[in-house]
């Protein structure tokens, strides 16, 4: 082996050992009570979370029962995932005049949701490079 070969080859191995390999996260959100609209799911890093968007998500279309979507390219790190029936395609949480949600709403872990703020650390996994798969349950005030 040449010494340019081998010193090119010296130079990329720490490159290759601290890129870390993007994963799958199959989702499927419970307790959708109609098929009117889609199921929006947001894989959100903490400043993220409870935000308009988060960097990875998934649009699938609403079924009485239960819905799956896989999202992709996610790289390691800790994630809440958020999910909510979008029954008017209005393309945001629609909220009542209390600030109710008046679609149905669910999160990663299955906090325990109350009138409060929801601590992202509640919600929080922490994700890898291997494909992992959660359930989600909506729930609808």
């Amino acid at each position: 082996m040449s010494r340019r070969l081998l010193a090119a080859l010296l130079l990329l191995m720490p490159a290759c050992a601290t890129g870390a390999r993007a994963m799958s996260l199959t989702v499927t959100v419970a307790g959708l009570h109609d098929a009117r609209g889609h199921v929006r799911i947001g894989v959100c890093e903490r400043a993220e979370f409870l935000g308009e968007r988060c960097a990875y998500h998934a649009v699938v279309p609403s079924q009485p029962g239960s819905v799956t979507a896989t999202i992709s390219g996610i790289r390691p790190g800790i994630y809440a995932v958020a999910a909510y029936q979008d029954s008017t395609d209005a393309g945001h949480l629609r909220r009542s005049f209390l600030g109710i949600p008046e679609d149905g709403i669910g999160f990663s872990r299955n906090p325990p949701l109350g009138l409060g703020g929801l601590p992202f650390d509640r919600c929080a996994l922490s994700l890898g490079t291997q494909d992992a798969a959660i359930a989600v349950t909506l729930r609808f005030f």
